[in-house]
């Protein structure tokens, strides 16, 4: 347990410290958290953190038309099945998208990893012995760094996402960050651990509780990267002025947490906290129910990430997490000039499901797939690897420019905050609590308590 006194920290004092958490190593990491369609609260004012970045036009220019367009093999590596196959939920729609506008131009070959990392590889040197002039994959680091290092190998352009920018960069240079691109055949963009964590203190600040945060941080790479006490979360969190109640690393698993539990309550937890799997998620708070522990926060990555998983907890509404992109993102769509809405809209209605944060950034990767192919105006790897690198493009997910660093051939992406709450068009839908690296975004309210 560790303790301090001061119990703020400014924005720019956060990310200069988790530039260095960047530089530290050894982060491995988790794949975000939660999705859902708009709720119908009143905007309030936007929290008073300050953007990281303020926008600015993008300089690659209109929509692409098929006829711009050289014919292209385009690999599409994601998982559809196995325990991460909620990744790719969204991929049906976004593919059909994809192959009515440019189903003359690109030949669009997917392939479902079944969340295995050695699938991963094997289906990417499949996609290039076939052919493939560029691969496109998301999916966690489990799937974007095998894919991305398979083609490093093979010097095939590679346009990944949906994974921390930390654990990609770290695991495919095979250290820190540093002047040099993990690998020259790949562009990433998604967000940090540093965004990750600044989100979840904007959010904590809203809620009138002790500062006293229960860990559930696993033996997993993901439970020990952000548990780390050098590199992980911790250090921003104590710098903020919280306690943390860390019971160590656990076996993912395990069917009993009643020494969490206990511990938590003995010690007066408010916020528990972690990297938990929804079955994980699913037991721990079941368990938390029956033996009456029931804090009025809980925000923790990755057990949160979709409205099915969440809508199947014992106690769904409430709980709160970093949220990647939503049907009110401030975006429209380089390809369609669908905004967020829009998309989120057709998705709907094209599959009576609600629309899932995976969608616009599924739909970004092609954007930038096919400007980058649009300027290139051939296959050649080298020339299309250059004309990816020169990418500064508007897209549904944000301005994806790979030359704005923090390391090359890396785009950071904005990052908001909120919960789930009971909806009126969806069992549950998110509400937006903070906006601080996107201030265009509407905010719902404060962060409410659980009870």
């Amino acid at each position: 347990m560790t303790e301090s006194n001061k119990r703020t920290t400014s924005r720019r004092q956060f990310l200069g410290s988790a530039a260095a958490v960047g530089l530290g190593g050894g982060l491995l990491a988790a794949c975000g958290d939660d999705e859902e369609a708009a709720p119908t609260t009143t905007a309030a004012p936007a929290t008073t953190a300050a953007p990281a970045t303020t926008a600015a036009p993008a300089t690659t220019a209109a929509p692409s038309v098929a006829s711009d367009i050289p014919p292209a093999k385009v690999g599409f590596v994601t998982p559809r099945t196995g325990p991460l196959a909620d990744l790719g939920q969204t991929d049906d729609f976004v593919l059909a998208q994809i192959r009515s506008l440019y189903g003359d131009r690109i030949e669009i070959v997917d392939k479902d990893t079944e969340t295995d990392v050695t699938r991963a590889g094997e289906v990417t040197n499949e996609l290039i012995a076939e052919g493939a002039h560029l691969i496109l994959c998301g999916g966690t680091p489990d799937t974007t760094i095998p894919v991305a290092a398979t083609c490093d190998l093979a010097e095939v352009p590679c346009l990944s996402n949906l994974a921390p920018w930390q654990p990609h960069y770290i695991n495919i240079k095979g250290g820190p960050p540093g002047p040099e691109p993990a690998s020259v055949w790949n562009h990433h963009f998604f967000w940090g651990l540093e965004h990750m964590t600044q989100v979840y203190l904007d959010l904590w600040a809203q809620a009138d509780v002790e500062p006293i945060i229960g860990a559930l941080w696993g033996g997993d790479p993901d439970g020990q990267a952000f548990g780390d006490p050098e590199v992980g979360q911790p250090p921003a969190f104590i710098a903020a002025g919280y306690t943390i109640i860390d019971d160590g690393r656990f076996d993912l698993g395990t069917q009993d947490f009643s020494a969490q539990i206990q511990s938590f309550k003995d010690n007066n937890v408010q916020i528990v906290t972690g990297v938990l799997p929804p079955p994980v998620f699913a037991t721990f708070q079941a368990q938390a129910l029956q033996q009456g522990f029931n804090p009025p926060v809980m925000t923790v990555a990755k057990g949160l990430l979709f409205s099915s998983a969440v809508g199947s907890y014992p106690q769904g509404a409430g709980l709160s997490s970093e949220i990647w992109w939503t049907s009110r993102f401030p975006t429209t769509s380089s390809l369609t000039g669908e905004t967020a809405g829009d998309l989120a809209e057709a998705y709907i209605a094209d599959t009576g499901r609600n629309w899932e944060q995976p969608l616009g950034y599924g739909h970004a990767l092609w954007e930038v797939a096919i400007d980058s192919l649009r300027r290139a105006g051939t296959t050649e790897k080298t020339a299309l690897n250059e004309a990816i690198g020169a990418t500064d493009l508007d897209t549904q997910v944000g301005r994806v420019n790979f030359n704005a660093g923090p390391v090359p051939q890396l785009s950071t992406q904005p990052l908001i905050g909120g919960q789930w709450v009971e909806g009126e068009r969806f069992p549950l839908e998110l509400f937006i609590a903070v906006n601080g690296f996107l201030p265009d975004h509407p905010v719902d309210g404060p962060l409410q308590l659980i009870g």
